[in-house]
């Protein structure tokens, strides 16, 4: 089973038509390139939008369903910028339901992998406070999730996945508002996952980073912002190894990379471009195989 995972994508509404224009152009043809790898499902881990706006949604669902794409969204700050959850959830989860009303997550089984999606995400407060929260609800029904996955002989991975990191696990967590503010109680229930070792898929940070295992026995894969870091997650999972790849965009036409230069440099409103060598990261942030034969 392989599946894929995108960073914090930004899809942004623009002032100016042609820089409008690039954006879809550049998205096309990245979701063409993501859907070509033909993964069992793919994610867009938050941040999915600039804005949150219905338009930046419905464009970008657009785009996505013309490159025969799939994207199962978890929802970041960005995306909670202008909508209520409510409104919000119709794009988010790849059609499935949230378990609870309090927020967009759930949970399912694919292939050899439990799949366990998580809402970090505030509503409207990203402008003063972009950090992440899990409220005690769904912290509940966290634990719940890790206590039958520890009852069960199958499936035999746990892959957690969030917008925002862990605090001081991936690359820049450790600073103000880049990782869940609630942190320690959520690795309180995270250290009772007893079928190890288990993952934690992240975003937000906008760098390629791996860490762990952790005291607890989890891995912690940041993916990098496609904007910054030119490229997304590619996880195969075989009965005895996980292997994260990171797979670069091919700008091998000219004028995908003029498209790509033009929208990451015009936003209308901030978006910081940070040194991209960094932010790539190192071989061990970008490649691992995970061996649990």
């Amino acid at each position: 089973m392989r599946f894929i995972i995108l960073g914090d994508l930004h899809y942004a509404t623009y002032s100016k038509p042609e820089v409008a224009a690039a954006r879809d152009r550049f998205f096309n043809a990245f979701f063409g390139q993501v859907a070509a790898h033909q993964a069992d499902i793919v994610f867009a881990i938050g941040d999915v939008t600039q804005h949150g706006s219905y338009a930046e949604l419905q464009n970008q669902d657009k785009i996505e369903t013309y490159a025969g794409l799939k994207l199962v969204r978890l929802v970041g700050n960005h995306d909670a910028d202008s909508l209520e959850k409510a409104e919000l959830a119709p794009y988010f989860l790849g059609g499935m339901r949230s378990v609870g009303e309090d927020g967009l997550y759930t949970a399912f089984t694919l292939g050899d992998v439990r799949f366990v999606l998580l809402d970090t995400a505030r509503v409207k407060e990203s402008h003063t406070d972009y950090g992440g929260i899990i409220h005690l609800r769904q912290l509940t029904w966290l634990k719940n999730e890790i206590a039958q996955f520890n009852a069960a002989l199958s499936p035999r991975y746990l892959a957690v996945m969030a917008h925002h990191p862990i605090t001081n696990t991936t690359h820049r967590s450790e600073k103000p508002m880049l990782s869940i503010l609630n942190s320690s109680e959520v690795q309180q229930v995270l250290a009772q996952v007893q079928r190890k070792p288990a993952f934690y898929f992240c975003g937000h940070n906008h760098s390629n980073s791996i860490f762990g295992p952790d005291a607890n026995g989890w891995y912690h894969v940041q993916a990098g912002a496609p904007l910054e870091t030119e490229g997304y997650r590619v996880i195969t999972v075989k009965r005895d190894f996980i292997k994260v790849e990171t797979v670069d965009i091919d700008f091998g036409d000219s004028a995908l990379r003029a498209d790509f230069d033009l929208i990451r440099y015009n936003f209308d409103d901030d978006f910081t471009i940070h040194d991209f060598t960094l932010f790539y990261g190192n071989s061990t942030d970008r490649e691992f195989v995970f061996d649990v034969s």
